[in-house]
Protein backbone atom coordinates (compact mmCIF):
# COMPACT_ATOMS: atom_id res chain seq x y z
CA UNK A 1 0.00 0.00 0.00
CA UNK A 2 2.82 2.33 0.89
CA UNK A 3 4.19 2.15 -2.69
CA UNK A 4 0.87 2.22 -4.20
CA UNK A 5 -0.38 5.30 -2.38
CA UNK A 6 2.74 7.02 -1.66
CA UNK A 7 3.39 8.25 -4.78
CA UNK A 8 -0.41 10.28 -5.21
CA UNK A 9 -0.27 11.18 -1.42
CA UNK A 10 3.26 13.20 -1.31
CA UNK A 11 2.56 15.59 -4.62
CA UNK A 12 -0.99 15.90 -2.14
CA UNK A 13 0.35 16.57 0.92
CA UNK A 14 2.74 18.84 -0.24
CA UNK A 15 0.74 21.26 -2.04
CA UNK A 16 -1.05 21.74 1.26
CA UNK A 17 2.32 21.97 3.77
CA UNK A 18 4.94 23.67 1.26
CA UNK A 19 7.98 21.30 3.12
CA UNK A 20 9.20 18.44 1.54
CA UNK A 21 10.35 17.59 5.24
CA UNK A 22 7.07 18.04 6.62
CA UNK A 23 5.62 15.91 3.36
CA UNK A 24 7.78 13.54 3.97
CA UNK A 25 6.98 13.03 7.81
CA UNK A 26 3.00 13.60 7.60
CA UNK A 27 3.55 10.24 5.10
CA UNK A 28 4.78 8.28 7.39
CA UNK A 29 2.30 9.48 10.21
CA UNK A 30 -0.29 8.35 7.69
CA UNK A 31 1.16 4.57 6.74
CA UNK A 32 2.43 4.05 10.77
CA UNK A 33 -1.87 5.28 11.91
CA UNK A 34 -2.43 2.78 9.31
CA UNK A 35 -0.19 -0.40 10.09
CA UNK A 36 -1.25 0.33 13.59
CA UNK A 37 -5.23 0.09 12.44
CA UNK A 38 -4.51 -2.84 9.64
CA UNK A 39 -7.03 -4.98 11.69
CA UNK A 40 -9.80 -2.37 10.88
CA UNK A 41 -8.69 -2.09 6.99
CA UNK A 42 -11.05 -4.93 5.52
CA UNK A 43 -14.01 -2.39 6.54
CA UNK A 44 -12.46 0.59 4.20
CA UNK A 45 -14.56 0.43 1.09
CA UNK A 46 -12.10 3.02 -0.56
CA UNK A 47 -8.64 2.61 0.91
CA UNK A 48 -7.28 5.91 -1.56
CA UNK A 49 -10.15 7.98 -0.70
CA UNK A 50 -9.41 6.87 2.82
CA UNK A 51 -5.53 7.84 2.68
CA UNK A 52 -6.45 11.06 0.89
CA UNK A 53 -8.69 12.17 3.90
CA UNK A 54 -6.20 11.63 6.46
CA UNK A 55 -3.45 13.48 4.31
CA UNK A 56 -5.59 16.62 3.91
CA UNK A 57 -6.35 16.08 7.65
CA UNK A 58 -3.10 15.67 8.91
CA UNK A 59 -1.80 18.49 6.96
CA UNK A 60 -3.95 20.89 8.48
CA UNK A 61 -3.40 19.74 11.72
CA UNK A 62 0.99 20.43 10.34
CA UNK A 63 -0.40 23.91 9.41
CA UNK A 64 -2.44 24.49 12.41
CA UNK A 65 0.62 23.87 14.97
CA UNK A 66 2.34 25.43 12.63
CA UNK A 67 0.50 28.43 13.33
CA UNK A 68 0.74 28.18 17.24
CA UNK A 69 4.43 27.99 17.21
CA UNK A 70 4.50 31.27 14.84
CA UNK A 71 2.15 32.96 17.21
CA UNK A 72 4.23 32.21 19.82
CA UNK A 73 7.43 33.34 18.65
CA UNK A 74 5.62 36.65 17.85
CA UNK A 75 4.47 37.52 21.41
CA UNK A 76 7.44 36.56 22.98
CA UNK A 77 9.48 39.29 20.23
CA UNK A 78 6.20 41.47 20.96
CA UNK A 79 6.72 41.29 24.67
CA UNK A 80 10.12 42.04 24.03
CA UNK A 81 9.32 45.24 22.52
CA UNK A 82 6.77 46.07 25.32
CA UNK A 83 10.32 46.84 26.66
CA UNK A 84 10.82 49.80 24.25
CA UNK A 85 7.27 50.95 24.88
CA UNK A 86 7.12 54.53 26.13
CA UNK A 87 7.10 53.95 30.62
CA UNK A 88 3.24 55.43 30.49
CA UNK A 89 2.38 52.98 28.01
CA UNK A 90 3.84 50.04 29.95
CA UNK A 91 2.70 51.63 33.03
CA UNK A 92 -1.06 51.09 31.50
CA UNK A 93 -0.40 47.78 29.82
CA UNK A 94 0.92 46.42 33.28
CA UNK A 95 -1.94 47.86 35.17
CA UNK A 96 -4.56 45.84 32.43
CA UNK A 97 -2.69 42.70 32.34
CA UNK A 98 -2.82 43.05 36.67
CA UNK A 99 -6.98 43.49 36.31
CA UNK A 100 -7.41 40.69 33.36
CA UNK A 101 -5.64 38.46 35.98
CA UNK A 102 -7.78 40.17 38.85
CA UNK A 103 -11.43 39.13 36.91
CA UNK A 104 -9.54 35.86 35.53
CA UNK A 105 -9.06 34.53 39.46
CA UNK A 106 -12.85 35.59 39.88
CA UNK A 107 -13.89 32.84 37.25
CA UNK A 108 -15.16 29.94 38.49
CA UNK A 109 -12.80 26.78 38.64
CA UNK A 110 -13.76 25.14 35.36
CA UNK A 111 -14.14 27.86 33.41
CA UNK A 112 -10.88 29.66 34.74
CA UNK A 113 -9.62 26.58 33.18
CA UNK A 114 -10.74 26.45 30.02
CA UNK A 115 -10.16 30.58 29.69
CA UNK A 116 -6.44 29.83 30.62
CA UNK A 117 -5.82 26.83 28.42
CA UNK A 118 -7.19 28.68 25.63
CA UNK A 119 -5.89 32.32 25.74
CA UNK A 120 -2.69 31.66 27.65
CA UNK A 121 -2.18 28.26 26.56
CA UNK A 122 -3.17 29.00 23.21
CA UNK A 123 -4.92 25.61 22.66
CA UNK A 124 -8.01 24.63 20.57
CA UNK A 125 -11.45 24.35 21.90
CA UNK A 126 -11.40 20.31 20.59
CA UNK A 127 -7.43 20.32 22.30
CA UNK A 128 -9.24 21.21 25.47
CA UNK A 129 -12.44 19.60 25.61
CA UNK A 130 -10.11 16.37 24.88
CA UNK A 131 -7.81 17.66 27.65
CA UNK A 132 -10.65 18.03 30.30
CA UNK A 133 -12.49 15.20 28.91
CA UNK A 134 -16.11 18.21 28.05
CA UNK A 135 -17.88 18.35 24.95
CA UNK A 136 -16.48 21.23 22.32
CA UNK A 137 -19.79 23.29 22.93
CA UNK A 138 -19.30 23.19 26.78
CA UNK A 139 -15.42 24.61 25.85
CA UNK A 140 -17.42 27.26 23.58
CA UNK A 141 -19.69 27.82 25.91
CA UNK A 142 -17.14 28.70 29.16
CA UNK A 143 -15.24 30.78 27.04
CA UNK A 144 -17.91 32.92 25.76
CA UNK A 145 -19.33 33.45 29.21
CA UNK A 146 -15.81 33.83 30.81
CA UNK A 147 -14.71 36.56 27.83
CA UNK A 148 -18.12 38.32 28.80
CA UNK A 149 -17.14 38.43 32.44
CA UNK A 150 -13.64 39.83 31.82
CA UNK A 151 -14.61 42.56 29.69
CA UNK A 152 -17.46 43.61 32.00
CA UNK A 153 -15.12 43.28 35.10
CA UNK A 154 -12.56 46.01 33.13
CA UNK A 155 -15.49 48.33 32.31
CA UNK A 156 -16.77 48.49 35.72
CA UNK A 157 -13.31 48.35 37.58
CA UNK A 158 -11.36 50.74 35.04
CA UNK A 159 -13.23 52.64 32.04
CA UNK A 160 -11.23 55.27 32.32
CA UNK A 161 -7.90 53.18 31.75
CA UNK A 162 -9.90 51.50 28.54
CA UNK A 163 -10.61 54.89 27.45
CA UNK A 164 -7.20 56.28 27.86
CA UNK A 165 -5.48 52.96 26.43
CA UNK A 166 -7.81 53.25 23.31
CA UNK A 167 -6.63 57.16 22.96
CA UNK A 168 -3.22 56.14 23.10
CA UNK A 169 -3.44 53.62 20.57
CA UNK A 170 -5.14 55.99 18.29
CA UNK A 171 -2.90 57.65 15.66
CA UNK A 172 -3.70 61.17 14.72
Amino acid sequence: MFYAYSKTLFPFILSLVKSEAAAKEIIQDIFLKLWLNRKCLNLINNPGGWLHTIAANSAYTYLRNEARYHLRQERAVSIHQENDQDPYQRLDALEMEALVFEAVKQLPFRRRQVFQLSRIEGLSRKEIARQLNISENTVRNQLVDAVHFVQDYLRKKSPLLIISLLLLSYRF
